[in-house]
């Protein structure tokens, strides 16, 4: 009987998502925009930061009426991927390729937005591996990006300032 609860402890720190902390994130860009997250049958707009650090990292931080915010998704340059906030739930954290379908849209969307500076100018769109993403580039700039997700009827646009 003593040996259970060491092993209860283990199972319980092994199950705990690991997250890292976004006060670690350096913005070296950085653009407001009104997100609009479609999801299980309701679309909410969001008040939105978009930024990008110097090493290829991206977060996108969504707010309502509130300093603090509701919700955080970040992709790193090596691909680790991090959800986290109220608007998630749990959250979770770890490599892009290993993340829940559930959060299939917002990597297509955090992809292409790092991906931006080498997007063509004009609207376009292509297919991800897990989403349609759409795009307007005017002036070296994005104006619109928007990711698509018809398995998981999951919507991520956002309108730049």
């Amino acid at each position: 009987m003593k040996n259970v609860l060491p092993i209860c402890v283990a199972l319980l720190f092994a199950s705990c998502q690991v997250t890292k902390d976004f006060s670690d994130f350096r913005a070296a860009s950085s653009e407001k925009a009104l997100i609009r997250w479609q999801r299980k049958g309701k679309s909410l707009v969001y008040e939105g930061v978009c930024a990008r650090s110097a090493q290829g990292d991206v977060v996108v931080r969504l707010y309502k009426q509130s300093p603090a915010p509701l919700g955080e998704f970040a992709l790193e340059s090596n691909d680790y991927f991090i959800a986290a906030g109220r608007l998630v739930g749990r959250g979770w954290a770890g490599p892009a390729s290993d993340a829940p379908a559930n959060f299939s849209t917002w990597l297509a969307f955090l992809s292409a937005y790092r991906n931006s500076a080498s997007l063509d100018a004009g609207s376009r769109n292509f297919q991800s591996a897990s989403a349609k993403v759409t795009y307007t580039k005017s002036g070296g700039r994005l104006k619109v990006l928007s990711a698509s997700n018809p398995q998981t009827r999951e919507v991520v646009s956002a309108v730049f300032n």
